[in-house]
């Protein structure tokens, strides 16, 4: 079911994905993990949208798990690399789903794709914070509010826990109030920042609205 693949970013380093197909065409997935995590610790929701009728794509971002490359401004290019690389196997529909450092990458990357239909992003990480974690600023370069802001046409879900210790959830209440509908915003009381990536209910939800806007 699953299989392994490679396939370069927009500047050449070399992306590792984990792939399961469908085997009719249909729309896919993207799942990109956050900081320090890789493509293994989100093959169950990677399973959840095949049991779905969904393709499904986790990929290592540069700098993570198998990929080339260190971590940096480019990392937005990897996820638009990862919707070209669904698309060229034939899943013409596109969602991106992102956890913490993955949600904020979703975000910035379906602005910049023509190609994304939805974005589930799940406690995403805000700018200022992730540049002082990193001891870098290249996230700040990456104009988040600007980002969801103009997708129009996009469907765009957030899910926070309010005891992410790591990213306040009403930071991702200020990002839903500046997207534009159709969007849905979701905060699960308690958790934490990786609670919910693998609860069983975000999954069954957050798969539902990816089905609800691709199929």
């Amino acid at each position: 079911m699953r299989s392994l693949i490679e396939f370069p970013s927009v500047d050449g380093t070399r992306l590792a994905a984990a792939y399961w197909p469908t085997r009719t065409p249909s729309a896919g997935v993207v799942i990109v993990p956050g900081l320090d995590s890789r493509k293994e610790n989100h093959a169950d929701f990677a399973r959840v949208c095949y049991a779905a009728g969904l393709a499904a794509l986790t990929l290592d971002i540069r700098g993570h798990g198998a990929s080339h490359g260190v971590l940096g401004p480019g990392a937005v290019d990897d996820v638009i690399a990862a919707i070209d690389a669904l698309r060229e196997r034939g899943h013409k529909r596109i969602g991106v789903r992102g956890s913490s450092l993955g949600g904020f990458l979703a975000l910035v990357a379906a602005a910049r794709s023509p190609h994304v239909a939805c974005v589930v992003a799940i406690c995403p990480a805000q700018p200022d914070a992730l540049a002082d974690r990193l001891g870098d600023g290249w996230p700040t370069r990456l104009p988040l509010a600007d980002a969801v802001a103009t997708q129009d046409g996009i469907a765009c879900g957030y899910w926070h826990a309010t005891g992410d210790e790591v990213v306040p959830w009403a930071a991702t209440g200020a990002l839903a109030q500046l997207t534009p509908q159709p969007r849905r915003l979701r905060i699960v009381f308690g958790g934490s920042q990786h609670s919910l990536q693998n609860d069983a209910e975000v999954q069954a939800e957050t798969r539902d609205f990816l089905c609800h806007h691709l199929t």
